[in-house]
């Protein structure tokens, strides 16, 4: 009988020894990747949130209306821009207005301080710095931030596109805005 218990207990404890290997090798070892979204797995993200009660704050003013933000572009240093030729930052401006205005419940429109903010990075094919095949696959990344009135990051999420097409680049501002409207609900 204790023949067959200790037996049990070995083959019990190399089970699970395995399976924590197994699970530690076959998981993502990129930290901050998000994967909480459809649009997250889709394209590679991260997200960071810093401060939850600013994040449910930032989210109830968007709610009620409070929808300003600044923008821009970030182009290439070593190689040729080819975003303008499909979309360009005035274009985004009224996508990201948009895709803002559809969690708007209110309208109140209220002037809260909270600083929303977006940026284009468009890939640098040609930037020495990237040695990688994988570097030089996807056509650029937004990356979405809220900040508090006084300067603080309290969000930040960078959601990759894999073409300069309009369609593309709206479709990760979506996923931007999503990720931060629904962030820990």
């Amino acid at each position: 009988m204790k023949k067959y218990i200790l037996t049990f207990v070995i083959v019990f404890v190399g089970y699970l020894v395995g399976d924590s290997i197994y699970k530690e090798m076959t998981k993502d070892k990129t930290p901050g990747k998000a994967k909480r979204l459809a649009c997250q797995k889709k394209v590679t993200t991260f997200e960071r949130g810093y401060s939850l009660a600013d994040i449910k704050y930032a989210q109830n003013l968007i709610e009620h209306g409070s929808i300003s933000f600044s923008s821009d572009i970030e182009k290439p240093k070593y190689s040729k821009s080819v975003l303008s030729d499909y979309i360009t930052l005035d274009e985004m401006d009224l996508i990201f207005t948009k895709i803002l205005r559809s969690y708007v419940k209110y309208n109140e429109d209220n002037k809260s301080g909270y600083k929303l903010s977006y940026y284009i990075y468009e890939n640098d094919k040609n930037d020495p710095g990237k040695k990688t095949k994988k570097s030089k696959l996807y056509a650029g990344y937004v990356v979405f931030e809220v900040k508090t009135i006084k300067n603080k990051s309290i969000y930040k999420v960078q959601v990759d596109f894999m073409n300069h097409k309009k369609q593309d680049i709206k479709n990760s501002l979506e996923c931007s805005v999503k990720s931060f409207m629904t962030y820990n609900k």
